[in-house]
């Protein structure tokens, strides 16, 4: 299976090529080609074998010959396509749309449009629709020191117990404290199998994970990995979260309070988001801010987010209510107070449902899970702007 993407750019503008190339290129691990169109074949995929992974146009005077001859092509021999062309030229739009673009930019081109579009390239590209995924579920601090990963550590060793294949990954590189609760120390983790990416499968994978007694994988960064999640390539991180979705039934992922790059891959990919918070105005504040992110930087639907309350106390001025007002239509879960058993159960590395199956907190957070089983996943596909466009078209 390959994985790193080959993108064809091509165009009769040789300057204009140039500026895309280097886009791309600053995308992260990407092989692009560049062919400038001359006198002759239209067509622009004419001679190229194999086929790239997707095919990115840069529209010219000739644009009606080039869309025509890919739109002849059988439908096998024509990869994903994005069109780049000036604003307004409806025909040039549809005729594209015939062709099969996914999208289509006017320059100036910013880095957000090419990010979405090569993200979900390197998704269609190792996806196998008759093969069984992961369910990912990403745990978020709403601020920090919520407890975010409490509930990932715990939640993933409850899933694991209930006879799954579970893995529990620590995507903060710098300061992840996963390792803890379980009483390991990763020495060939999370860092090692990013840069091995692209060649990794199921089997491989081993060589990078360690295994609790529970049946728990932890992934997690080793002690004298010297890197910040920024500095972590996004493709990366896709590829890995690929690899991870094939191998396992159920993997959570505990992420670092910072949204862009690696994490905004995960939290588009993951089935539902967890934020936790606890009941202050200040945590409210930033859930808020959480949510207007995912909703309005990210475009994910609040169906996919549950709020876990974590710390519940019913006699606290910031109650249910008021959490409901500020976030209204977003499901909560709470989870009790029992600060001794979590600090006991952190510093002897050993999960609450091995320690204390009994209490209170134990119970909830076993609810949490059953409540992620009874939560149908998001199906609804986002719109995409070339959807838009045939919107615009049609109206």
């Amino acid at each position: 299976m390959r994985y790193r993407l080959e993108i064809l750019l091509a165009g009769r503008a040789r300057d204009e090529l140039e500026c895309l190339e280097t886009l791309l290129r600053s995308q992260g691990d990407i092989k692009v080609t560049t062919k400038v169109i001359v006198n002759g074949h239209a067509d622009p995929l004419y001679g190229v074998s194999p086929l790239p992974d997707a095919l990115i146009l840069l529209a010219s005077e000739r644009w009606e010959a080039e869309l025509t001859a890919l739109w002849e092509r059988p439908v096998v021999e024509r990869p994903p396509l994005l069109v780049v062309g000036p604003k307004g030229n409806v025909d040039l739009i549809r005729l594209a749309m015939r062709a099969g673009a996914r999208d289509f930019f006017s320059p100036p081109i910013d880095d957000g449009e090419i990010t979405q579009f090569i993200r979900q390239l390197a998704r269609d590209k190792v996806v196998d629709p008759q093969q069984p995924r992961a369910c990912m579920t990403a745990v978020i601090n709403a601020k920090g020191g919520s407890g975010a990963s409490m509930v990932a550590a715990n939640l993933a060793h409850i899933l694991v117990s209930q006879e799954r294949r579970g893995l529990l990954l620590d995507l903060d590189v710098q300061f992840g404290s996963l390792p803890l609760y379980f009483n390991m120390s990763p020495q060939n983790g999370l860092v090692r199998a990013l840069e091995e990416a692209d060649s990794l499968d199921a089997m491989a994978l081993e060589g990078y994970v360690q295994t609790h007694d529970s049946g728990v994988d932890l992934l997690a960064s080793s002690p004298d990995d010297m890197v910040t999640v920024a500095e972590v390539p996004e493709s990366r991180v896709e590829l890995l979260l690929e690899v991870l979705s094939q191998a396992y039934d159920e993997v959570v992922i505990d992420l670092p309070r910072w949204v862009g790059g690696p994490t905004a891959a995960v939290l588009e990919r993951a089935d539902r988001i967890l934020v936790v918070l606890e009941q202050s105005v200040a945590h409210l504040r930033d859930a808020q801010r959480l949510r207007d992110i995912l909703r309005h930087e990210l475009n994910l639907t609040q169906t996919r987010m549950l709020l876990v309350v974590n710390r519940y106390d019913k006699h606290n001025d910031v109650g249910l209510s008021a959490i409901r007002d500020a976030l209204p239509g977003t499901a909560i879960i709470t989870l009790p107070n029992d600060f001794r058993r979590v600090s006991q159960s952190i510093n002897v590395g050993s999960p609450l449902l091995e320690m204390a199956p009994k209490a209170p907190v134990t119970k909830a957070l076993k609810s949490l899970a059953e409540a992620l089983d009874n939560k149908e996943p998001e199906t609804a596909p986002r719109q995409s702007k070339m959807s838009f466009l045939g919107w615009a078209l049609r109206n």
